[in-house]
């Protein structure tokens, strides 16, 4: 049929603004990602790490859902260091470091609290997270995540083609464009052991 089709102007539903009990249920590298800043261009090294929102809804029922894209770097100015820091109540020390250190899959189903924000870039609205902290003391963590938990990561060890299937078509694409995938698909297909995403909130240190 030739006839024009019904405008889709279903609204994005934001993530409400304030201060929320979250769980992270995805972590994603998503490889080395081209970017400019003040008109300089920059190849950095990306991961996104998404929380859900078990005590706020959307309309369909399912919890909000939020995510934070990172340069994985855990250098002293860092966002992402900053933000696993405040998280975790403690700064990292030097052995937390290096390849018998901290791993970033130790997040995956750990609580926090999110401060969100909105705000409006060029005439449309955005949900940020403007910080992450700890629970309070006596706060009870929720149960497993209602979303699936995916941890994938771009190297032979721990790549799993089925999560990556599960990605939205945009999220492939940002993936299959980095340098990283291109040399896993060329030379590794190995699969990872599953996740394993049960944990123990009582630990006081969450991570």
């Amino acid at each position: 049929m030739s006839t024009l089709p019904a405008p889709n102007d279903k609204k994005f539903e934001l993530a409400p603004a304030g201060t929320h009990l979250a769980t992270c249920y995805r972590i994603i590298d998503l490889g080395t990602q081209s970017s400019s800043y003040l008109g300089q261009a920059k190849r950095q090294h990306k991961i996104l790490i998404s929380w859900e929102l078990p005590e706020e809804r959307m309309a369909d029922g399912r919890p909000f859902t939020i995510g934070q894209r990172y340069t994985w770097s855990m250098s002293e100015k860092a966002a992402l260091r900053r933000d696993l820091e405040s998280w975790r109540g403690v700064p990292f020390t030097e052995r937390d470091f290096g390849p018998t250190g901290f791993d970033i899959k130790n997040i995956l189903g750990k609580s926090c609290l999110l401060n969100i924000v909105h705000v409006n870039k060029n005439g449309k609205d955005y949900a940020n997270i403007a910080s992450i902290s700890r629970l309070m003391k006596g706060q009870q963590a929720p149960g497993k995540p209602e979303n699936e938990p995916i941890y994938l990561w771009i190297n032979p060890d721990r790549w799993d083609s089925s999560l990556f299937a599960k990605l939205s078509d945009g999220m492939k694409g940002l993936i299959m464009q980095s340098p990283e995938y291109a040399s896993l698909i060329n030379g590794h297909d190995d699969e990872p052991p599953p996740v394993d995403a049960n944990d123990c909130y009582d630990d006081p240190i969450p991570f």
